[in-house]
């Protein structure tokens, strides 16, 4: 992806880089987080624990800066992550921050979001 592909979509309102995270996704079957000893954190305005993820390598990279500084990118099989980590985070009452940009997210629930990839999945 060039520079201008890059900008194009990460200066997209939050709403359309979800949807493109879950296109994309979906279409790849992989999705990226930040790690560092444990995977990257973040809350929410009220306070609740969110996890950021990403479509691609290169969206979670921009975001390694800050808080995050030191931390690598690290690809999820969307499989696994459906059947095994989705639950858990469910449980658990953490959020996802679907395609962080270094200014806003996608807040999204956990069964939210697993509904929304397996009625990706359907489609492709």
């Amino acid at each position: 992806m060039n520079l201008k592909q890059f900008n194009a979509i990460v200066s997209r309102p939050a709403d359309l880089r979800y949807d493109y995270f879950v296109k994309k996704t979906a279409n790849t079957q992989m999705l990226w987080g930040l790690y560092n000893e444990g995977w990257a954190m973040t809350t929410a305005p009220d306070g609740s624990a969110l996890l950021p993820l990403w479509p691609e390598d290169e969206f979670a990279l921009h975001c390694a800066i800050d808080e995050w500084n030191g931390y690598t990118s690290r690809p999820l099989d969307l499989h696994a992550f459906m059947e095994k980590i989705l639950p858990k985070l469910e449980q658990d009452g953490v959020r996802t921050a679907i395609f962080y940009n270094n200014s806003d997210s996608a807040i999204v629930g956990a069964g939210k979001l697993l509904e929304d990839l397996k009625a990706a999945l359907a489609r492709s």
